[in-house]
């Protein structure tokens, strides 16, 4: 019989040890991932559906907060995909009240919302949730929301990205930060048995999401039939997973530091630019490695805002510079297009440009 919440832990010493030290490797790697200037006293959200993830991480960012010197408060955003959502949102809502954790709640239809903006069900989930995250952030003034992403999730991930064509070091999987949106991941580096592990001895109930049994959706296949395969071959998958999403973000620090020094004029438009424009100047380009020549290209693309780069996309790019295709023009994701122009490559934004997908070339271009 699972404890009640009013019966469960509330302080780090009141936890058995190896559940405790579950909790230290979250605080490890939380202050690893916080901003520094994280103030004494700061407000976390929570993203709290219920799930397993994330009631482990609120259960053990309650036993952690004084330590962390921080205040808690969770949020749930019911969907409306379901019958039993919203009787799994007053579940969630009474679960947190029984453990004097502020709760606030929220329905969007997410179908109407998908409808509208002619999305997938699950794009449309992801722009709900991240909304009303943000909105109970400015209500609570908390400094940070904390997802509940696991290590599982950032071996999906991965995979996810290996079959779109991500290149490298975004092919590391997601990050375990983002400052722009104020999102931290303090469990990525936990395996997702050991957070059921954790709530099992403790006794702690979770809501279990039959969506995700499904293999309607590309993440759920992955979940249920390829990653498996791939423990089964090699039983430490996930830990390699961990190494390589550490080195992805050493590289990705090393190479921002690179291009931001071997172009300081990215965020401007460049000398003939349409207006918008970022132009990568062709002595750059020239004088650069191919390496930091692909990531010149993409930092001006990412400039422009969301609409991941694919890596071969990028090859393509640069081989129209290097063999002079002036006129050469690229679609890209996020409706990005890239001009390749005697002084360089012009980047812009374009009305009506391809949203979704892979990058495209003009024919003859």
């Amino acid at each position: 019989m699972p404890y009640a919440p009013d019966r469960l832990p509330r302080r780090l010493q009141e936890l058995p040890p190896r559940q405790a030290r579950f909790c230290l490797e979250i605080e490890a790697f939380f202050r690893e991932i916080a901003p520094p200037d994280l103030a004494p006293g700061a407000t976390l959200t929570v993203a709290f559906s219920h799930g397993a993830d994330s009631t482990a991480l609120l259960l053990a960012l309650a036993c952690l907060a004084p330590r962390l010197r921080v205040s808690l408060a969770a949020c749930h955003l019911d969907h409306g995909l379901r019958a039993s959502s919203a009787a799994e949102a007053e579940r969630a809502g009474a679960f947190c009240r029984d453990m004097g954790i502020a709760f606030y709640g929220e329905r969007v239809d997410v179908a109407a919302l998908a409808k509208a903006r002619g999305a997938g069900l699950e794009e449309a989930g992801r722009l709900a949730r991240y909304a009303f995250f943000e909105r109970v952030r400015g209500r609570t003034g908390a400094a940070l929301t904390c997802l509940g992403h696991h290590l599982d999730d950032l071996c999906e991930d991965v995979i996810l990205r290996l079959v779109r064509g991500a290149g490298w070091p975004a092919l590391g999987g997601m990050p375990a930060a983002d400052p722009e949106r104020a999102l931290v991941r303090p469990l990525l580096m936990t395996p997702r048995a050991r957070i059921e592990e954790f709530l099992r001895e403790l006794r702690a109930s979770w809501i279990e999401d039959p969506s995700n049994a499904g293999r309607d959706y590309r993440r759920n296949r992955i979940r249920g039939d390829v990653l498996p395969r791939l423990t089964e071959e090699n039983p430490g998958f996930g830990r390699a997973v961990a190494r390589l999403w550490r080195l992805a973000r050493l590289d990705a620090e090393y190479f921002d530091g690179l291009t931001a020094s071997h172009l300081p004029p990215l965020t401007q438009d460049g000398p003939a630019a349409r207006p918008g424009a970022i132009v990568v100047g062709a002595s750059e380009l020239a004088g650069a490695h191919p390496a930091l020549r692909l990531r010149l290209l993409k930092a001006a693309l990412d400039r422009l805002g969301p609409g991941e780069s694919r890596a071969d996309s990028l090859f393509d790019l640069a081989d129209a510079w290097a063999r002079g295709r002036m006129g050469g023009m690229f679609r890209f994701p996020g409706g990005k297009l890239a001009r390749v122009a005697p002084g360089g490559v012009e980047c812009l934004r374009v009305a009506g440009a391809r949203r979704a997908g892979g990058a495209k070339k003009r024919p003859g271009g």
